[in-house]
């Protein structure tokens, strides 16, 4: 039996604030199924997790307030929502929430030609538990924080 789906909560309470059109996380145990084999998971607990999302029409008070409650968040990281313009669909913008961590290390793992997930795993492996421990719990503070949304 393979495991639960680890790293999707996030993106299970964005969607209910607005249709998505784009949306990408990491997972703690992806399957993996390659052609004439049985599906298998991997471990991949070293990668911390994120979130990345575009909303098909954008409010920009949803946009407000999910950056207000993740920056009121106080668990064992810190965590940001950083946006990010697309050049090629002026006014569009991606978002990706993560760990602070995660945007300081960003240029030191494209110096090492790595994502900052496969960077974080070779330099600090025990950093990914630890934020996907707290990742349910910044998933909760902002699930109470909407509940009247």
């Amino acid at each position: 039996m393979l495991p639960e789906i680890e790293g999707r909560e996030l993106l299970n309470f964005i969607e209910q604030l607005g249709e998505l059109a784009w949306a990408k996380f990491e997972t703690r145990y992806p399957t993996i199924v390659i052609k004439g084999s049985l599906p298998s998971s991997e471990d991949r607990s070293g990668r911390p997790p994120y979130t990345s999302f575009r909303f098909e029409h954008e409010s920009p008070d949803v946009i407000e307030r999910l950056q207000d409650a993740v920056r009121n968040y106080h668990g064992s990281l810190e965590w940001v929502m950083e946006g990010h313009q697309r050049v090629s669909f002026p006014g569009t913008t991606n978002w990706i929430i993560h760990p602070k961590k995660m945007a300081e290390i960003r240029q030191s793992a494209l110096d090492s030609n790595l994502t900052p997930g496969q960077y974080m795993a070779k330099a600090d492996p025990m950093f990914g538990p630890v934020a996907y421990n707290d990742f349910a719990n910044l998933t909760a503070h902002l699930l109470r924080t909407f509940r009247d949304y």
